[in-house]
């Protein structure tokens, strides 16, 4: 098992990923989903996240923690994203382009 790539507290790592961390929390989220899935970012991302934003979120949170192999579970996954939302959000875009993936197909190369 392996740690974050990045510290949750780390948001001036990339300036650009903080911004558009902070400013559009839901579009972050839903192209992490397709990016782990390893697909497009689709209309049932965009329902899923808008529905149940936080839900969404701590699934997405696990889902990368399990794909990377990073140590953890899923009520620090919960607990996490409750008390610091914005930058779980960043520290998991941070993590999927360490790893080489798009995480940000909004606004990033």
């Amino acid at each position: 098992m392996t740690n974050w790539e990045h510290g949750l507290c780390d948001c001036t790592s990339d300036i650009r990923v903080c911004c558009i961390s902070y400013l559009w929390p839901q579009l972050q989220v839903m192209q992490q989903r397709a990016t782990v899935d390893g697909r497009q970012c689709e209309i049932t991302d965009c329902l899923f996240t808008a529905l149940c934003f936080p839900c969404v979120t701590c699934l997405t949170r696990s889902q990368i923690r399990e794909k990377h192999g990073i140590e953890g579970s899923g009520v620090m996954d919960c607990l996490t994203v409750c008390y610091c939302t914005l930058c779980v959000i960043h520290q998991q875009t941070m993590q999927l382009q360490a790893k080489g993936e798009k995480p940000s197909g909004l606004f990033m190369n």
